[in-house]
């Protein structure tokens, strides 16, 4: 997802712009709110969204609106993992395609803490340090019928 920068050199914004086609009848509706509630039809619709996530529940105790704030990071990496463990359902093809290729390469897993290996901890760190070499393996084997084993880089 794009942001858009601003006029500042290096910054971004906080925003994303999404460009949707709805019925003119919700559109008239939309303003109509804006005009009720001295809002844009930019925030009537946030507004809209907010309240809908904090109605939908995923089951009897837990809304979606909370879980999408243990979820949500600006950082790619950790969106992914914490969505693939909390929300794996939600997951894209290409989104499962990258998650199933970690899960089945152990060279993420396992962690040493002072001198135990814990083998079945994703290691997030080498995780982040390979994320390219990832993202171009899961890329060149994206026809194939099965997930491929990443394998530690060979350094030169």
């Amino acid at each position: 997802m794009a942001t858009k920068t601003s006029k500042r050199a290096g910054e971004t914004s906080t925003t994303v712009s999404v460009g949707i086609r709805i019925d003119p009848k919700i559109k008239f509706a939309l303003d109509i709110m804006g005009r009720l509630q001295k809002r844009s039809l930019t925030a009537v619709i946030e507004w809209a969204i907010l309240n809908t996530l904090e109605r939908e529940y995923l089951d009897q105790h837990t809304n979606l609106s909370s879980e999408i704030d243990q979820i949500w990071s600006t950082d790619e990496i950790n969106r992914l993992v914490n969505l693939a463990e909390r929300m794996p359902q939600a997951l894209t093809y290409d989104e499962l395609r990258i998650w199933e290729t970690i899960k089945v390469s152990r060279y993420f897993w396992g962690v040493k803490e002072g001198s135990a290996l814990y083998p079945h901890k994703l290691n997030v760190p080498l995780l982040r340090e390979n994320w390219e070499e990832l993202m171009q393996h899961v890329e060149e084997n994206k026809t194939s019928s099965y997930v491929k084993q990443f394998f530690e880089p060979i350094p030169f």
